[in-house]
């Protein structure tokens, strides 16, 4: 038996380094991931044995219903990505995943258990670590279940490990199969060499502006009024009823509270953008237009919303051009996109990939279409020697099941945008990159990520900006150079929100981009905080 206690203070000291570079590795880094790797082995063993005698009688033991209080869920893990969540959370989430990633390949594989009976035990066991009410796990699981039987009937040599070491990447989680490893893209020799930091002009009058909205997540289902303190990963919605505090209710416009945002306030986000400046050239949109209910989400639920936005950027934006990306929340389930050559019609994504590709034809050439209804992804001339490359690097974030699948899936759109940039360079063009997920973040695939950086390395003169979503906050990242980490070589820009899911101010942003080199040179945020009673209509500030 293994003295849970212990490994929480193990666990800080493990973390600290593994998720940020800026984080400091402990002395005894590798030997305190081998003491966690051991744990988590010695745990996950004992929690099948404890597992398996409860289906056999029906009867919880005390040890474990002590395992699961200590792999439960914590509070305001919902509201962060996994490589912001506190430090003890992330150990204890690297052992909840490797226990019941064992125990459940093992009901599948060994006791040969069928669809339906893994998917009761896992809606009960998703109950038991309080993820979800209870009716809400089941609908989670439904959407789930068949990716993933497919997934691990046809990968029979996946193991625990390796599923966690692609979802967490971090710690005790640590990817060590060679397969999910060993894969490159070919760069071609060549690039202008990186003998100092990149520097740019100033602002000036002849700037042009663009204008970037991101994380609309617009929720057809928020009603004002309703809960705002639900418990769950998204509230404010119809189905969870009035709570008896109205200190507790949703607002008129939003709440900071773990809500998304009710259609007059996406309406008012893009109007009072485009109605502020009518002068802008282009428009950003880095994607997540879907709530964040997804136990709910549906192919004509999405298709409704998606519509519905890209329709209100057309009247608002009727004679500039919008570039858009996926977000994350567009698929359902959310969060995976299956490869191409995944057919089957439940699994593929070409209903959202061909939805887009009518969508955006409104701004982009025909030329596009091909590469959006292959995987999401496009390159558009924007002006002589102005190039936008907007990606799906959805694809490689670790919450897509896929990678489990087939890790080499994500080479052709990294080839891709790297053949793109040489034919750039070789144009004298200039590029910005439109990508949802941060580049380089704790929750994208890093042998992917590692790809990337050896393709901004090679057109670090070609790439003057990067524009990504996600994360809710506005900020912004500084890329240096892998050979000579003095050097800064690019920049991304993360255009924040305007949803204040959670506790973000709704915020776009407006760039100023010199017109010979297409770097930025300046940018404004423009912002709104919530009335104290929420009802009042929103008033933007810089």
């Amino acid at each position: 038996m293994v003295a849970i206690g212990k490994i929480l203070f193990l666990g800080v000291v493990l973390l600290i380094g593994v998720t940020h570079g800026y984080q400091v590795k402990p002395r005894n880094y590798d030997k305190i991931v081998q003491q966690q790797m051991k744990f988590n082995e010695e745990f996950e063993k004992e929690f099948l044995v404890e597992h398996l005698l409860y289906t056999e009688t029906g009867n919880m033991s005390v040890r474990l219903q002590e395992m699961f209080e200590y792999l439960k869920h914590k509070p305001d893990m919902f509201r962060q990505e996994l490589d912001n969540h506190p430090l003890e959370y992330q150990t204890t989430e690297c052992t909840a995943c490797r226990s019941l990633v064992t125990t459940y390949l093992t009901y599948r594989r060994v006791l040969n258990w069928d669809r339906d009976r893994i998917a009761a035990q896992a809606a009960s066991t998703c109950d038991s670590l309080a993820i979800l009410l209870p009716e809400n796990c089941v609908k989670v699981i439904d959407k789930n279940i068949d990716i993933f039987l497919y997934i691990i009937d046809n990968r029979p040599s996946l193991t625990a490990q390796t599923i966690c070491g692609v979802i967490f990447q971090s710690g005790a989680c640590v990817l060590q199969d060679p397969e999910f490893l060993n894969w490159s893209i070919n760069v071609a020799p060549g690039g202008t060499p990186i003998t100092s930091s990149k520097t740019g002009p100033n602002r000036g009058p002849n700037d042009i502006k663009i204008i970037h909205l991101t994380d609309l997540h617009y929720d057809p289902h928020y009603r004002t009024g309703y809960n705002a303190v639900c418990g769950e990963p998204c509230c404010c919605r119809e189905e969870q009823g009035i709570p008896e505090n109205p200190a507790e209710g949703a607002g008129e416009w939003g709440d900071y509270r773990d809500c998304d945002s009710p259609w007059k306030a996406v309406e008012d986000a893009v109007q009072e953008a485009g109605r502020r400046h009518p002068d802008a050239a282009y428009v950003y949109h880095t994607g997540d237009i879907i709530d964040h209910g997804v136990w709910m989400t549906t192919i004509p639920g999405n298709v409704r919303s998606i519509t519905r936005t890209m329709e209100l950027l057309k009247q608002v934006f009727p004679n500039k051009p919008v570039y858009n990306v996926l977000g994350n929340h567009e698929i359902t389930p959310t969060n995976v996109f299956a490869p191409s050559h995944i057919t089957r019609p439940d699994f593929s994504a070409s209903w959202v990939y061909d939805l887009v590709a009518d969508q955006w034809s409104t701004w982009l050439p025909a030329a596009t279409r091909p590469t959006i209804q292959h995987g999401g992804y496009y390159t558009a001339l924007v002006r002589p020697g102005f190039r936008v490359i907007g990606l799906n690097n959805n694809d490689a974030y670790t919450f897509n099941w896929w990678i489990l699948y087939d890790p080499a899936y994500l080479r052709s759109q990294l080839q891709w945008l790297h053949d793109t940039l040489l034919q750039a360079e070789q144009a004298g063009e200039k590029v910005h990159i439109l990508a949802h997920i941060p580049i380089g973040a704790g929750t994208s695939f890093a042998p992917w990520s590692r790809q990337y950086r050896r393709i901004l390395d090679r057109f670090w003169n070609t790439v003057q900006a990067h524009f990504h979503g996600h994360t809710h906050a506005d900020e912004f990242n500084v890329f240096y150079s892998q050979a000579n980490p003095q050097h800064a070589i690019n920049v991304a820009f993360n255009g924040g929100g305007t949803v204040p899911f959670s506790n973000f101010n709704p915020n776009y942003i407006v760039y100023y981009v010199n017109p010979q080199t297409f770097e930025v040179t300046d940018f404004e945020s423009y912002f709104f905080s919530l009335s104290p009673r929420r009802v009042a209509m929103p008033s933007y500030s810089s």
